[in-house]
């Protein structure tokens, strides 16, 4: 959900098959809730236990991939039972695994952000570049959550609940030269309309969020420093005790990468992607 849902998003200028962090549910009209025991969970985006949620993920560029996900286990946090979002993709013969934390208070779903794995791998990869070496990083605005009220009905409010704002700072030095590299992320809040969507697995109920993600990047390369933005407009159709049913994604992903010589080269680009609930098992 910023998150993060699943979609092919670039959050550090490199691709990721993510976007897991906001994974809850919707209603299908041929079924119960799922829930019977816990009518708090039962009204909720919490995908029902002991079952696995497929997808496929088509980007514009005609590529695709899938993507499975299934409630893996809780547990018990100050009363209020937390559960593991556990998510597999598969793209190009790789395969990446995610785990979100998922809780239900005060008439809302709520999605831990936390900080990308890729982040991780995107350091590693850039303290490889020639003539750069990473002295620092940090991260900031974690944990948060990204929350859902789960009243099926217009207007349903997604928003974020902690820091709003989260980001990554890179300090390295380029040539022996001390630079930068800063990316903040920004969730826009947004609502939501009831709508009926039919996919593969089935004819569901939903709420269907609209919402935005900026991103802003500086970079400090030397004598030189330039900022740009993207952004990512998000929508998805949430059903009680299945979880995310569709989500479509739309972003312009902007890329600043320091050169040796002392530039920063930008790259800019326009992404589209839908993911589709194909099966429940």
């Amino acid at each position: 959900m910023y998150y993060q849902s699943i979609s092919p998003i670039v959050r550090m200028g490199m691709p990721l098959l993510l976007a897991v962090i906001l994974c809850t549910s919707c209603e299908k009209k041929t079924t119960g809730t799922g829930h019977p025991e816990d009518p708090e969970k039962a009204a909720s985006f919490i995908p029902e236990e002991n079952k696995k949620y497929m997808y496929t993920i088509e980007n514009d560029g005609g590529s695709g991939s899938t993507a499975m996900q299934y409630i893996s286990g809780s547990r018990d946090s100050s009363g209020i039972a937390v559960y593991n979002l556990h998510t597999v993709i598969e793209a190009s013969g790789t395969s990446m695994t995610t785990d979100n934390n998922l809780f239900t208070l005060a008439g809302k779903t709520c999605t831990e952000i936390k900080v990308p794995d890729a982040w991780y791998q995107y350091v590693a990869l850039f303290d490889q570049m020639p003539n750069i070496k990473v002295t620092k990083t940090e991260v900031f605005g974690y944990p948060a959550y990204m929350t859902m009220e789960n009243t099926l009905k217009d207007g349903s409010i997604v928003t974020t609940d902690g820091p709003l704002q989260q980001g990554q700072r890179i300090e390295f030095t380029n040539n022996g030269v001390p630079c930068f590299m800063l990316q903040e992320i920004l969730q826009v809040a947004g609502t939501a309309k009831v709508e009926t969507v039919t996919v593969p697995a089935g004819s569901f109920v939903c709420n269907r969020f609209s919402y935005e993600v900026n991103t802003k990047i500086t970079v400090k390369n030397g004598a030189t420093q330039e900022t740009a933005n993207g952004n990512e407009k998000i929508t998805i159709w949430m059903s009680h005790g299945i979880g995310m049913v569709k989500q479509q994604s739309a972003a312009s992903l902007v890329s600043l990468v320091p050169l040796p010589t002392g530039e920063i080269k930008k790259i800019v680009t326009n992404t589209a992607s839908t993911t589709t609930l194909q099966k429940i098992e």
